[in-house]
This record gives structure tokens, sequence and C-alpha cells, in this order.
């Protein structure tokens, strides 16, 4: 662990307002100081932390069985320091069950990097469930809706907006200050219109699991691209969706979207013969028995290495997996200067994460560096 006399300092192209400028920091306490002390390490980029805003577990480990100290202990050794931890559809009971769990586990960790609970339904298409259970599917129904809408812990929800009652579900949703994304849907633009104008702006890993574009119905994609004050959440693996996809989603939005990895238990597990009955594993594609492309592989460290490897600009890919998440749902920025948190990631030259520090202290280095720090 790095203490307060850490003597060494780095320099490289720090993230800054916005931007990358060249410098020298180093860590006093918890702060950044401009500057030379003691030794120097040169690294290409300094960037603030990154974000997942949709993930299930990993690792073997699951959310939904209520993992969440382990889950963050990874997730931050990877550079991730703000992750959404996400249920899949499940019976409401449940779902009360380890939104209780959560709860109990925030007011132990304060600091946790998970603000609150998300889940993908339970007011979605069986048509477009993706993997999700269909036995846990429900309609929108007001009594359902309120039932559903008062388990507290769970801010944000995927929904379809062509359920019916789905204009009520997001309006009782957004009067309580909870966040509905679509997804898992097949509705058409017209269905989409009707929740925009109630005030939707998020899209659950886009374009998997929406209605397709088309030219004479531009169905949820259309939509997607169609408006900018949209906040897509997207699988960058280049298996959910193409490489090709994806140039082509930069070229149209520019820097205006989000990665998420969609992460589930069997990705980067050690022992993967636990899901053989469930999953079948073939590198970083994950798909139920029946075939089903399941969640992600991938996790967002290792996407935007991915990305800056086919020549994506570092500031693009700071902005889409550092930043843009926080922005969407109003959380601080990170500007790595004079007096910030020194909370930051050294990286390589394709954005690898080589070092974790988090309030001063070192989390996870790169083992050549095991010796300096």
């Amino acid at each position: 662990m790095v203490e307060e006399s850490f003597n060494l300092s780095f320099a490289g192209r720090l993230w800054r307002r916005g931007s990358f400028q060249s410098g020298v920091i180093h860590i006093v306490g918890q702060r950044l100081r401009e500057g030379r002390r003691g030794r120097l390490l040169e690294v290409p980029f300094i960037i603030p932390p990154l974000a997942d805003p949709h993930l299930h577990g990993g690792w073997g480990l699951s959310f939904q069985e209520g993992e969440f100290a382990p889950l963050e202990e990874r997730l931050k050794r990877i550079g991730v320091l703000l992750a959404v931890p996400t249920l899949y559809n499940d019976r409401l009971e449940h779902v009360r069950e380890i939104a209780q769990a959560f709860s109990a586990y925030r007011a132990r960790v304060k600091d946790s990097i998970f603000p609150y609970l998300r889940i993908e339904g339970p007011f979605i298409s069986p048509a477009k469930k993706g993997a999700q259970d269909k036995n846990f599917i429900l309609p929108a129904e007001p009594a359902l809706v309120g039932e559903f809408l008062s388990i507290s812990e769970i801010k944000m929800f995927t929904f379809a907006p062509e359920v019916p009652g789905s204009p009520d579900l997001v309006a009782r949703a957004l009067a309580q200050g909870k966040i509905p994304s679509i997804g898992h849907s097949q509705a058409v633009y017209d269905d989409f219109a009707r929740v925009y104008r109630l005030g939707v702006r998020h899209m659950t890993h886009y374009p998997n699991a929406l209605s397709n574009l088309h030219h004479r119905e531009i169905g949820l994609v259309g939509a997607g691209l169609l408006h900018d004050d949209l906040q897509l959440e997207v699988i960058g693996d280049g298996v959910h969706t193409s490489y090709e996809f994806l140039e082509l989603l930069r070229k149209l939005k520019g820097d205006g979207f989000a990665l998420t990895s969609d992460l589930i238990p069997p990705a980067l597990a050690e022992d993967k013969d636990e899901f053989q009955a469930e999953y079948t594993i073939q590198g970083r594609k994950i798909t139920t028995r029946t075939g089903v492309l399941a969640g992600g592989a991938t996790p967002v460290p290792e996407q935007v290495v991915g990305l800056r490897q086919r020549g994506w600009p570092p500031e693009t890919l700071v902005r889409l997996a550092c930043e843009n998440t926080r922005r969407f749902f109003g959380w601080p920025l990170y500007s790595l200067e004079e007096g910030a948190e020194a909370t930051f990631l050294l990286c390589g030259e394709n954005l690898e994460v080589r070092a974790v520090f988090e309030k001063g202290l070192c989390l996870w280095r790169a083992k050549e560096w095991a010796e300096l720090f």
C-alpha cells in the first residue's frame, strides 16, 4: 500500500478538463501535487478510473447471489471504480431479498463503487427476452408496477415501451427518481416516441435485443441513432456488437455513448466447468445451451485496449469508458490536476491498465513495478 511518504512521481499525458496534457504529478496523502518528488516513472497515459454501468458478475461470482464484496475488490483491481450491479429478471421476492442484502452492504461500505442496483426487467418483451427467464416477465399492471417500484434499492430498470401500461410505468418511475431504460423490446418508433416524450433517455446494451432499423420503420436501433440526447450503453467487444457497427456508431454519434461489459458470472472464472451445464463458453463468446448469446465476457478495460489497437483515439476512449456514464448519471468527473483526489490509472500505449490508485493508495500494479511501489 502507498503511504504518505510515497517517494515517486509519474510523468505522462494526463487527463485534465476533457483533454490530455503532458505533466508530472506526485501524491501527498490522498491528493495529487504538481511536479516531481523522488524517483520518476514515465508512462504513456494517466487517466481517470473506468466506469461500467451494467454488469451481472464475473470471476465466477454473481450479484444475484449477493457477492458484492469480492466483486468490488476484483473490479477495483482492473481499474473500474464505478459500477452498477445489474440483476437478471427474477421473482420479485428474490429481488427484494437481494436489495436488502445490498442495502446492508452499502451500510457497511460507505465508499462502495456500487451506487445502487438495476435490473433487466420485469416489464420486457417475451419475444426479445434474450437470455432472460421468461417465467419472471410481468405485465405492467398498476399493482405489480407499484410493488416493483417500492424496492428502493432498484433505481434503474429495463423495460419494453410496447408493453401495455408502459407510459404509466415510466411516469411513476420518473416521479420517484428512478431511471427507466429501454431494452429487450420489439417496439416500433411510435412506441419509443411515446415514452421519449415522457423523459426516457437511456437504452440497455444498445443495439442488442432491440427492434431493428428498416428504412420504413426505424425501430429502436434507428431511434438510438436519430436522437443525440439518448445515453446508449454499448458492449464494445466485437461479439455482441461488430467492430464495423462500432465504427458506424462512432461516425454517427461521435463520443456520445458509453462502453459497458454486461459481464456475467462465467466471464473470467478460473473454473468454467461449473457453468458448462448452463452455458457454452468459446473464448470471449458465451451462449446459453440453446444458442442464445448471453451476457458479456470482456471487461471494459479490455474493450478499451481492443478499440485502441484498432486505431480509436485515446481521447475518445476516455470519454466512452471513464466519463460518459458519470456524466449521464450526474456523478462528478475526474480531472487529474493540482489538489485533485489521487484516484487514477497508469496506462500503456494501448491504454492497458498498469497500475490502479484510489485516494493515494495503490490497489494494483504490474509485476515489473513491484519493487518501485
